[in-house]
């Protein structure tokens, strides 16, 4: 992403608009190609000594905005070695400077062999701990068009970042292709508001981080980082309403823009404590198992739920999970009524207890009692055996229930 002093829009009759570089212009291949090629021939090079060369660069660019939002790119996309955590950097500089302070009053000459002899740790770089000395490690290699298309992306990026509420409209989306888009969304941590309009139409609803109170750096940039999944979709229209620099505006955005997405595997990403919890949960060796595809939920006029993870019993019940993380507050309500109106639909919930306060978590279980007992409350993530118990205790009652609904239909046979 970019900082917003590199942000290009520009702004007319309440809409904002991007700036987008044109990725077949020979110039911007130009600019593109110059820079890339600092960083592929920067190997074991510092901070300082690559900004100095890009700086020339996009000194001599005709718009140096646009060529430092590449080169800020480029830059984040490379990996500079951190300092030895084992090496008290501070400590080594002031012995050096002792040690050499001391030579230059001792009687004879003092040259720069001598000055190095007198360096404790001669293998390292004595301003190692420092930002502009950390060296280059390794460089995410792209082309000049591959760095100009995910610069068009990063301006996009950038202005979610200051959206209060953001619009998918997907026109007749492939199954898979949603459920591809979902599981970014799950990945991030991000929960939307689904609906379906008709005509084979999709509504995705996402508050943005303009519409909270607390966590709105980290929401926003997990919303940001989303983006990059939209492009992927064949046919979509973007709506965000957004406060930039004291300006209320709308952007759009469709397909037509041409944004190229260089997120390609969704399947990998898959969060680590995800991994974790599969691992842990399979080590149980408990009668629950996880299933692979998670299916949605149609909840009618409350929109279309997609729950975290699914289980399987050994007698082939199976149970959805789903998450509610800190920003997911205003969804929670509407999903307990649901599930309080719908006790046979198999759906149990964590709720992180940064999302709602104990007062506000009671107030819930008094007004939605069956479905609170289909909940659990966790920080951070979930238990192993937290889970499980919530499975365990929705399917003896949901069998309970079972239960006394053959005892009442035979009561009644018999009665007859």
């Amino acid at each position: 992403m970019l900082n917003l002093d590199l942000l290009r829009t520009t702004f007319r009759s309440g809409r904002f608009y991007c700036r987008f570089a044109d990725c077949r212009k020979e110039e911007n291949l130009a600019l593109a190609a110059a820079l890339t090629a600092v960083f592929r021939e920067g190997a074991n090079k510092c901070r300082c000594e690559l900004a100095s060369l890009t700086k020339e660069v996009t000194a001599a660019a005709q718009d140096p905005k646009f060529a430092s939002g590449l080169e800020k790119i480029i830059t984040g996309s490379a990996e500079f070695d951190a300092p030895d955590p084992d090496l008290d950097y501070a400590s080594v500089r002031r012995e050096l400077f002792e040690r050499s302070g001391a030579a230059m009053k001792s009687p004879g000459d003092f040259s720069e062999e001598h000055y190095k002899t007198l360096y404790p740790h001669p293998e390292r770089d004595i301003y190692g701990d420092l930002p502009d000395f950390e060296v280059l490690r390794s460089f995410r290699e792209m082309t000049p068009q591959g760095l100009l298309e995910r610069y068009n992306v990063a301006l996009v990026q950038t202005m979610l970042l200051y959206t209060s509420k953001l619009t998918l409209t997907l026109s007749a989306p492939e199954h898979s292709e949603l459920r591809k888009l979902v599981r970014f969304m799950k990945f991030f941590r991000l929960l939307a508001v689904i609906r379906s309009c008709g005509n084979n139409t999709i509504e995705l609803e996402l508050s943005g981080p303009g519409a909270l109170l607390e966590n709105a750096r980290k929401y926003g940039l997990l919303l940001a980082s989303f983006f990059p999944a939209v492009p992927l979709l064949k046919k979509y229209k973007l709506h965000a309403e957004l406060e930039i620099r004291s300006r209320k505006g709308h952007f759009e955005l469709d397909q037509s823009s041409g944004l190229v997405s260089h997120y390609t595997n969704i399947s990998a990403y898959v969060p680590e404590e995800i991994r974790l919890f599969h691992r842990l949960f399979k080590e149980r060796r408990a009668q629950w198992h996880i299933v692979g595809e998670t299916p949605f939920i149609n909840m009618g006029r409350e929109g279309i739920c997609f729950p975290d993870l699914s289980f399987c019993n050994e007698s082939g019940a199976v149970c959805h999970l789903e998450l509610f993380h800190r920003w997911h507050k205003g969804e929670l309500p509407k999903r307990m009524e649901f599930m309080e109106k719908n006790p046979e639909i198999p759906l149990i919930a964590g709720i992180d207890r940064g999302a709602v306060s104990e007062t506000a978590w009671n107030e819930l279980v008094t007004t939605h009692p069956d479905a609170a007992a289909r909940c659990f409350r966790f920080r951070d993530f979930p238990g192993v055996d937290t889970v499980l118990k919530t499975l365990e205790k929705f399917t003896d009652k949901k069998e309970k229930g079972i239960k006394n609904e053959r005892k009442k239909r035979k009561t009644s046979r018999m009665g007859s």
